[in-house]
This record gives structure tokens, C-alpha cells and sequence, in this order.
């Protein structure tokens, strides 16, 4: 009697589906089961099916047992805004610490690596990278730019130095004309260096930029009572883009 007792115990628990609660999203995904899309507090069951209604939507997920998670299109998933996946074919781990480029910048192609080989994170007040003074002296005569697209408009956007440091200021950067403007809404973001003793500019490389707001990055803290730093770290790199541990430990003093 007592052995049918465990085995009936052990089938019920098998027959509970894991379910996941949403930390944090970006985008519309929704869930086909509950007839709800994904929120911040929302439960998702792993026999969910999903559909990925904005091009680049994401959601980060906790499982109490399981640890954390994101859930994405992988890179051979459709496009189509009415195919729909289930939950473990778009659910995998989050990412763990991502190492750092050592050094300074030293030439073009160092630029193109730390730019444009996977999403940047940036939050904070500033982005900063260390350039070689050699390769690229950085004076009032010649200095970065970024130009990026913004509602149709081309924007060009002076970058500041500190000694061997390429300062992006965040304010600054996301601003026109002294007013703020949406960081999701700007696109074919390229960084340039302009020499006026030459009077030319010369392109460096595209950058893959992402922006973590401060009011996302509190949000993201609340979720976790502790090991919140490690946490939110797992989720930016997951889902914003490389961060380290410095830029995020600034930017959190910061709030």
C-alpha cells in the first residue's frame, strides 16, 4: 500500500507542467494559452505556445527550481509575426559573464570588434572605451563622432575624451537640440574619426547599440532579493547586450 502511494505521488507530480514568472520584456510576445501577452509578474506554463508579435521581442523568465532564463527566437526561427513556437524550442539559459576586450583600442579593426560583434549594452551616465593615443590621438582638432538616423533625419554627435578615454556622454548622445529622445528609435548608428589638419573624416565601423534606461535597471534590481547585481548582469548580457561588471556597478551607484 505504501509503495502505491509513492508511485500515485510521484505520477501526480510529474503531471505539473514547470511554470515561469516574467522578470522583464522587450517587445510583445503572446501567449497562446492564456490568451495574454507576456508582463512583468505574469506566469508562463512550459507547455506554452508562443507568438513573437515585434521584430527583436524577448522576455526574461525565473523558475524556482530551475534558475533564470530568456526566451527569444533563435536565429532560424521565423519572422512571421503569426507563427507560432512552443516554449521550449525559444526558452534556453541566461548568458553567465562575458569576458571583456583587455587593452585599449588600437586600430580599426579593434574598433569593429568591440562595436560591431554583438550588441553593446549602455547605461549610466556614460560609455567608456580605451583608445590608443597613438593609433588615434583624440584632440579638439580631431575626435569620434557617431552619426545615427533619427526620424528620418541624419544626426551627427561629437563624442568627448578623458586622456586615453573615449567618453560616450548617454545625456548628450540620446538627445537633440537639448531634448531627450527615444534610444529605440534611432538606427545605422557609425562611428566616424575627423581629422581637421586633413580636413576629412574617415568611417570606422557600424555600432550595435543597445540602451538600458535607469528606470529599466531599477526594475530589474526590485525583481531579486539577493545576488542582484550577478542576476542582472545575466539579464542585460541576455538580452540588451555586453556589459561588464564595472559599467553595471557605475551605473547602479548612479541611480
Amino acid at each position: 500500500m505504501k509503495n502505491v502511494l509513492v508511485i500515485m505521488i510521484l505520477i501526480a507530480f510529474q503531471g505539473q507542467s514547470q511554470s515561469y514568472t516574467v522578470i522583464h520584456t522587450i517587445g510583445k510576445i503572446y501567449d497562446t494559452q492564456s490568451g495574454t501577452y507576456l508582463s512583468k509578474g505574469s506566469k508562463v506554463s512550459e507547455n506554452a505556445t508562443l507568438k513573437f508579435e515585434t521584430d527583436g521581442a524577448k522576455a526574461a523568465v525565473l523558475s524556482s527550481s530551475r534558475g533564470r532564463f530568456v526566451i527569444k527566437q533563435n536565429g532560424t526561427s521565423s519572422s512571421q509575426s503569426d507563427a507560432a513556437y512552443v516554449l521550449t524550442s525559444v526558452i534556453s539559459p541566461v548568458r553567465g559573464r562575458l569576458s571583456t576586450r583587455a587593452g585599449s583600442i588600437n586600430n580599426t579593426l579593434d574598433f569593429q570588434k568591440h562595436f560591431n560583434e554583438g550588441s553593446i549594452a549602455l547605461l549610466g551616465r556614460s560609455y567608456r572605451v580605451t583608445v590608443s593615443s597613438t593609433g588615434f590621438p583624440m584632440t579638439e582638432s580631431r575626435f569620434f563622432y557617431v552619426q545615427y538616423e533619427y526620424e528620418g533625419e541624419t544626426i551627427n554627435k561629437k563624442l568627448s575624451s578623458d586622456e586615453d578615454n573615449l567618453v560616450i556622454n548617454l545625456n548628450n548622445f540620446f538627445s537633440i537640440d537639448g531634448n531627450a529622445i527615444d534610444p529605440s528609435a534611432i538606427s545605422d548608428a557609425r562611428l566616424h574619426y575627423y581629422d581637421a589638419s586633413k580636413g576629412s573624416s574617415k568611417f570606422i565601423t557600424d555600432m550595435d547599440i543597445t540602451y538600458v534606461s535607469d528606470e529599466i535597471l531599477r526594475s530589474m534590481l526590485d525583481q531579486f532579493e539577493e545576488d542582484k547585481e550577478t542576476a542582472v548582469l545575466e539579464i542585460i548580457n541576455s538580452m540588451y547586450g555586453k556589459c561588464s561588471e564595472d559599467q553595471l556597478k557605475e551605473a547602479i551607484s548612479q541611480l
